[in-house]
């Protein structure tokens, strides 16, 4: 059995999946914001998943960055420092070898694995959260790249059609820039990115400035990334992909339009797994990492 959790920038996931990617156990808890914290609620989640699990390793998710020396980065948590992520729960992880991966990585995996793009070579995985970052499967390669941080799409600069400068393109399409773009549109504050979606489904005129303009930029960043690496399939993630009815029809007419026209398009669907791509992804990457060591 295996413990497997998932790090992101606004819930922290954990659950028990076993070696055929059967899922036992889950719990999910807002992402702590203290760093110590963090380690008290997985220590005490995996003590009591030992109870009543035989687990044998443990893999951890971040929305981040794991680097050579397995030191983890996650911005969008506990800003721009590093931490030692398995070291520090060597403690309460007695006897059970340790892995991490990032986000990007593990949802593709995930989805490789159990999901939507079960025997495909080429593939991409873009996860639109509190972040933005891509998963990259090349001729069956997984691509982490110098310092595994490959798909850090999140930086590449768009011009921003409300204010006429540049900006990346998690401050244009991430959950927390869709609803400060609405509060500027409209001088109105909403709580979740859902209620602007469906104020668009409603006729709202400043929501649909504000979707459009979002399916619009993702759809210049599918052309991008699709221009690059020319996939077989795009799988979207996070909580933009459960909007993804509202915007496939604007986000492909762009992506077509950007798009080699020698290249044949790709299809984009949205994440068959949801939220437990990453945790499926943590099991396989045990899987891949034992295999490796035999």
């Amino acid at each position: 059995m295996f413990f497997v959790c998932d790090v992101g920038g606004t819930n922290l996931r954990m659950a028990v999946v076993d070696e055929e990617g059967v899922m036992h156990s889950k719990s999910r808890y807002p992402t702590p914001k203290d760093y110590e914290q963090f380690l008290q609620l997985i220590n005490k989640e995996f003590s009591e998943r030992s109870k009543e699990f035989e687990i044998s390793k443990c893999c951890f998710s971040v929305a981040g960055a794991v680097f050579g020396d397995n030191q983890v980065w996650l911005p969008n948590v506990f800003g721009s420092k590093r931490y030692n992520l398995i070291s520090d729960l060597r403690k309460s992880l007695v006897g059970v070898e340790a892995f991490a991966i990032d986000d990007r990585a593990a949802g593709l995996l995930g989805e490789l694995w159990k999901g939507c793009a079960v025997g495909k070579k080429d593939v991409l995985y873009l996860i639109v959260g509190t972040g933005v970052g891509l998963g990259i499967l090349a001729n069956g390669v997984l691509i982490s790249g110098h310092q595994g941080l490959a798909g850090s799409v999140g930086w590449i600069q768009f011009d921003d059609h409300l204010t006429g400068k540049s900006e990346n393109i998690e401050k244009l399409i991430s959950c927390p820039a869709i609803l400060e773009r609405f509060r500027v549109v409209c001088e109105t504050p909403l709580d979740r990115t859902e209620e602007v979606f469906e104020l668009y489904k409603q006729g709202h005129s400043g929501a649909e400035v504000v979707v459009k303009q979002t399916a619009t930029y993702l759809g210049d960043l599918l052309a991008i990334v699709a221009n690059i690496f020319n996939p077989q399939m795009i799988v979207l993630a996070g909580s933009l992909a459960l909007q993804w009815g509202l915007l496939r029809a604007i986000t492909n007419d762009v992506l077509r339009e950007r798009l080699s026209p020698a290249m044949e398009q790709p299809v984009v669907e949205a994440s068959f797994l949801g939220e437990d791509a990453q945790l499926f992804g943590c099991a396989k990457h045990i899987l891949k990492s034992t295999e490796r060591s035999e």
